[in-house]
C-alpha cells in the first residue's frame, strides 16, 4: 500500500515508455490506475511500483486522479515477461490493455443516430456496410464518428444517409449499462457423448482443483469441441471465475452465437474490432469492474482488464490470425498460455490440426491431450480423393459475350470435379469450391513486351478484379483503371491465372441454373455480410459457394456434401518452412466441412503433384504420420519448435538511408555460441506503401534466449527518426 505524498513509478501506455516518477494525491497498490499527465498530455496508466529516478522533490509532478480499480499483481508480472519476451516497451503492453481512452470519463453526450429499414433507398455497397455496422452492435444507437469508423464510409455517404431518413435522429442519452442481461445458466440441453463427457470431465477436476494447467483438445471437424469446452467455462463461471472464450474473428458467426445463447440462456458479451466507442467502453469498464464474466472476443479481448480471470480458451489455436504484426508483434495464444502460467489457472487450446508447437508441447509433457475422434451425432467422415490434372485436363469454355475470332477461355475445373458437380445438384445437396486467391487474374500482362501491372506503391503485381472492373493491390489497397492496351508497346494485354472470380465465370457457363455465391475478404466486408451468406446456406438458397479460406473454417452447413478444392498446390512449394504445416491445416480444415449432416460428403482436390505428402496425409486420414515427418524434417533444420527465431524487418522510405543504417547494424552484429544472425537481405516484398523493406534473421537452438543479445545488439546503434525497427520473435510471416 502506497500513501498520499509518496513517490511511486507510473507506467503509461506508450511505446517509450518504462515508467514515470510521480507523487500520490491519495492511498494506492500496486496495479491501481491513475490519471497522470506526460508533456501537458493527459493519460491513464497505473502504479508500477516504488519511484526510482532520484529527481529533486520539486521536479516531480502530481497524480491528476487515483481511481479505485487496479490490475493485480499477476497483471503487472504478465506485462513485464510479455515485455521481456517480445522485446515491446512495458508501456506499448499496456496500451494493448488500455486502449479505451475516455475509460475513466463519464460517459459523453452527442447526438446519436439509428438505422430505420423501412426506406426504400437503393441499397450501394457503402450503404449497405453502414447498415451492417449497425447490426455488428445490435443496432444500438450510433454517432456519425463511429458509423464512420466501423462501416468504413465516408461522411458525405453517412450525411446522404441521414438527408435521406435512412439514419434518423435518436434521443438515446449517455448511461451506464448495468449488465444485468449477461447473466448465465446452464440450460442443460446438450448430451455429451462418451469422448465428450471424458474430456469435460478432466477438464472440470483440473478447473476443480485450481492451479495452472494447459490442455490441448484435440478433435477432428465436426466432433464437438465447442460443446466440451462451453462444459469448462460453465464450471469455471459457476466458481465465481472469469472467463475468455478467443477465437479467430471469422468464427464469431450466428452460428456460434446462437449455440452459446441455447446452451447459456442468454447472448454473449462480444469483444471484436467493430464495436462503437461507447461499447468499447461500457464492456471495457463492465469486465475491471467484475460486471462482466465471460467474453467471447478476438485476440484482443485477451488484454481486457480481468477481474479473477479463472479459464482461457483458444478455440482454432492454430489460426495464423493469433499473430498480431502491428501495435506490436505477439502471438496471442502463447501470451494467453504465459498469462494462465503466471495467474495460475487452466487454458484449453482446441483445434482439429493442432500447430507443430503445441504438438511438441504435448509430446514434452507441458500440455495434456484430449483427444475427440468422432463426428457428433453419427456423421461419417467424408472421403477424399485427388484429381490428378495431368491426365485430367480441364475443358474451355465460351462466353456468351465472345465474337467468332475469341479463342476459347482455358478453364479451371476438370471434367471429374464437374461430372461430381451435377451428381451432387441432381441430388439436391450443397457445393463449396475453394480457390485461396482472389480477384479474376491476379496476372495482367502483355504477351509481346511482357509488360506487368505492378503497384507503384509496393513491389507485387496488381490484380485484375472484373467485379469492380479495376486492378487491385492486395498489399496497400491501391486501384487502378484497367488498361485498354499495354501501356509500353500498344499490344493487347491478356489476363493469366484464375482468381475465384474467374471460377464463377466458367461455373456460370458450365452450370447455368446454379445459384452461385462469392466469398471473399472483397464480397463478405463485415460479419453482418458471412452471417447473410450463412443463413442462405442454411435455408437452401445457395447451390455452389465459391471461396477463400473465409470458408475454411467455423462454419457447419449440413446439406453441403461435395468440396472442390481448384488448386491444392497453391501452399505446397513456398519459401516459408511453415509451408506444408500451414497447407495441411488449411486443406483439412475446409474438407471438414463436407458431410457434417446425414448424406455423405465427398471432397476432391485438383492437383499437379497427387503424391505429394500433404495430401496423401489428407486423403488418408494421417495427420499424425505426416506432422511427425515434418518436425522431423524441422529438428534436422533447428526450426522452430526446434529452434528459436527473431526477425527484424527495417523499414525506411529512402533506399540510401535504409542501406547505411542496414550497414551500421551488420557491424555491430553479435557474435554467441550457437546463434546465427543472417542478412541484411531484401525483404520478399520489398516495398510496401512507398517504404523500403530489408530483414535480419537471428537463428539458434532451442533453448537460445535471442531476446538479450537482440536487445542488446539494438541497443549500439540508434535508428534515425525516419527509420523503422520491427522485431518479431518467432516471425510466422517471412514476407
Amino acid at each position: 500500500m502506497f500513501n498520499p505524498g509518496d513517490i511511486v513509478k507510473v507506467l503509461i501506455p506508450n511505446v517509450a515508455n518504462t515508467g514515470y516518477d510521480y507523487r500520490l494525491t491519495a492511498s494506492a497498490d500496486l496495479g491501481t490506475f491513475v490519471r497522470v499527465h506526460v508533456m501537458n498530455r493527459p493519460y491513464i496508466g497505473v502504479v508500477y511500483g516504488i519511484g526510482d529516478s532520484n529527481l529533486p522533490p520539486n521536479k516531480i509532478r502530481d497524480t491528476v486522479d487515483v481511481f479505485p480499480e487496479h490490475l493485480s499483481v499477476s497483471d503487472l508480472q504478465w506485462i513485464q515477461k510479455m515485455s521481456t519476451w517480445t522485446l515491446m516497451t512495458p508501456g506499448a503492453v499496456l496500451r494493448l490493455i488500455v486502449n479505451v481512452p475516455d475509460a475513466f470519463s463519464p460517459p459523453r453526450m452527442e447526438q446519436l443516430y439509428i438505422y430505420n429499414n423501412d426506406t426504400n433507398i437503393r441499397m450501394t455497397d457503402a450503404r449497405q456496410a453502414v447498415a451492417d455496422a449497425f447490426a455488428s452492435n445490435d443496432n444500438d444507437a450510433m454517432g456519425v464518428s463511429d458509423i464512420q469508423n466501423i462501416a468504413h464510409v465516408s461522411a458525405a455517404v453517412v450525411r446522404g444517409m441521414i438527408s435521406r431518413g435512412v439514419l434518423t435522429p435518436s434521443v438515446t442519452r449517455a448511461h451506464e449499462s448495468d449488465f444485468s442481461e449477461y447473466v448465465y445458466h446452464d440450460m442443460c440441453n446438450v448430451h455429451l457423448n462418451t469422448e465428450q463427457a471424458a474430456a469435460a470431465h478432466e477438464l472440470g477436476t483440473a478447473i476443480d482443483r485450481g492451479g495452472f494447467s494447459a490442455y490441448l483438445l484435440d478433435g477432428i471437424t465436426g466432433s464437438g469441441k465447442t460443446q466440451v469446452y462451453f462444459d469448462a467455462a460453465w464450471r469455471a463461471y459457476s466458481r465465481g471465475a472469469s472467463v475468455l472464450l478467443m477465437m479467430p474473428e471469422i468464427a464469431l458467426t450466428a452460428q456460434f452465437m446462437s449455440r452459446y445463447e441455447q446452451r447459456f440462456g442468454a447472448r454473449p458479451v462480444v469483444w471484436h474490432s467493430n464495436l462503437t466507442a461507447a461499447r468499447r467502453r461500457e464492456i471495457w469498464r463492465g469486465v475491471l469492474r467484475g460486471q462482466i464474466r465471460m467474453v467471447v472476443g478476438t485476440r484482443s479481448a485477451l488484454f481486457l482488464p480481468w477481474q479473477n480471470l479463472g479459464l482461457i480458451v483458444v478455440d482454432e489455436e492454430h489460426d495464423t490470425s493469433y499473430k498480431q504484426d502491428d501495435m506490436g508483434n505477439y502471438h496471442a495464444r502463447d501470451m494467453a498460455v504465459l498469462r494462465a502460467k503466471i495467474a495460475g489457472f487452466p487454458i484449453v487450446l482446441a483445434s482439429a490440426t493442432p500447430s507443430a508447437e503445441t504438438l511438441q508441447n504435448v509430446a514434452d509433457g507441458k500440455y495434456r491431450q484430449l483427444r475427440l475422434t468422432s463426428r457428433f451425432g453419427g456423421a461419417s467422415l467424408p472421403t477424399i480423393e485427388t484429381i490428378d490434372m495431368r491426365q485430367n485436363r480441364p475443358e474451355q469454355y465460351t462466353l456468351a459475350t465472345d465474337n467468332d475470332d475469341t479463342p476459347p477461355h482455358t478453364g479451371s475445373l476438370s471434367p471429374m470435379l464437374c461430372d461430381a458437380m451435377r451428381e451432387t445438384l441432381s441430388a439436391g445437396h450443397q457445393i463449396m469450391l475453394f480457390i485461396n486467391r482472389r480477384g479474376f487474374a491476379p496476372i495482367v500482362q502483355c504477351k509481346k513486351c511482357g509488360w506487368v501491372a505492378q503497384c507503384p506503391d509496393c513491389s507485387v503485381g496488381m490484380t485484375y478484379h472484373k467485379r469492380i472492373g479495376k486492378l487491385l493491390c492486395h498489399m496497400c489497397g491501391r486501384t487502378a483503371p484497367v488498361p485498354e492496351k499495354c501501356p509500353s508497346c500498344g499490344d493487347a494485354v491478356s489476363y493469366r491465372g484464375a482468381g475465384l472470380e474467374k471460377i464463377e465465370e466458367e461455373v456460370a457457363i458450365k452450370f447455368p441454373s446454379a445459384r452461385t455465391a462469392l466469398v471473399s475478404s472483397d464480397t463478405i466486408v463485415s460479419r453482418q455480410a458471412l452471417e447473410r451468406l450463412v443463413h442462405k446456406m442454411e435455408n437452401g438458397e445457395i447451390d455452389i459457394v465459391i471461396g477463400t479460406q473465409i470458408l475454411a473454417k467455423g462454419h457447419h452447413f449440413p446439406n453441403l456434401t461435395l468440396v472442390g478444392v481448384v488448386d491444392a498446390d497453391m501452399g505446397l512449394f513456398g519459401t516459408d518452412f511453415r509451408a506444408a504445416e500451414h497447407t495441411f491445416q488449411q486443406l483439412f480444415q475446409v474438407a471438414g466441412r463436407a458431410g457434417r449432416g446425414d448424406a455423405p460428403g465427398r471432397v476432391l482436390m485438383q492437383t499437379y503433384q497427387p503424391d505429394h505428402p500433404v495430401l496423401q496425409a489428407i486423403c488418408n486420414g494421417d495427420r499424425d504420420s505426416f506432422m511427425a515427418a515434418d518436425m522431423a524434417a524441422r529438428r534436422a533444420a533447428k526450426m522452430p519448435p526446434y529452434g528459436q527465431l527473431t526477425a527484424l524487418v527495417i523499414e525506411a522510405q529512402k533506399e540510401p538511408i535504409l542501406k547505411k543504417f542496414c550497414d551500421a547494424l551488420a557491424a555491430a552484429a553479435p557474435s554467441a555460441p550457437g546463434v546465427r544472425i543472417m542478412g541484411p537481405i531484401a525483404a520478399q516484398v520489398y516495398q510496401v506503401r512507398n517504404w523500403y523493406r530489408m530483414r535480419f534473421l537471428v537463428a539458434g537452438d532451442a533453448r537460445a534466449m535471442l531476446q538479450p543479445l537482440v536487445a542488446h545488439w539494438l541497443a549500439k546503434v540508434t535508428p534515425p527518426a525516419n527509420v523503422r525497427v520491427k522485431i518479431d520473435v518467432n516471425p510466422q510471416n517471412f514476407m
